[in-house]
């Protein structure tokens, strides 16, 4: 009777525990790693784009690793991926009777076809997890 009565009691608890994670619309994490040049990329952002256009989502790259949690992830389906790291520019500051300035553009890193024409293309699944690397040369 003891065991029956433990039993009643303990499973509402383990209910807390087991299954009760943040309900994320059925949308799963991804995260990699990205490289550029065979080296990771030190700074930069990932964007997965669903090729109908019905969602993106994305992550920052820090020491080529991302990752986009579950909670803003991606539905399973088919993606096209893109990879930005921009160098800021250094502007010169105007000296006092100097009428120069110097200005320049900031500078995208990454090639266009793996960026604003992007040829990366994956594919999400319903896995718990899914892990995509991207090696840009």
């Amino acid at each position: 009777m003891q065991r029956f009565a433990f039993i009643v009691l303990f499973l509402p608890f383990l209910s807390l525990f087991l299954g009760c994670g943040p309900d994320t619309g059925g949308r799963v994490g991804v995260s990699g790693t990205v490289t550029f040049h065979g080296e990771p990329l030190e700074f930069g952002t990932i964007q997965f784009v669903a090729t109908d256009g019905s969602q993106m989502s994305g992550a920052a790259i820090s020491d080529g690793k991302y990752e986009v949690p579950a909670i803003q992830g991606l539905t399973p389906g088919k993606y096209t991926v893109r990879v930005s790291a921009v160098k800021e520019a250094a502007a010169d500051v105007e000296a006092p009777g100097d009428s120069t300035i110097a200005e320049t553009e900031n500078q995208e890193l990454i090639p266009a076809e793996f960026n604003v024409n992007s040829t990366i293309t994956t594919e999400v699944t319903g896995k718990a997890a899914n892990t995509f690397d991207v090696a840009i040369p």
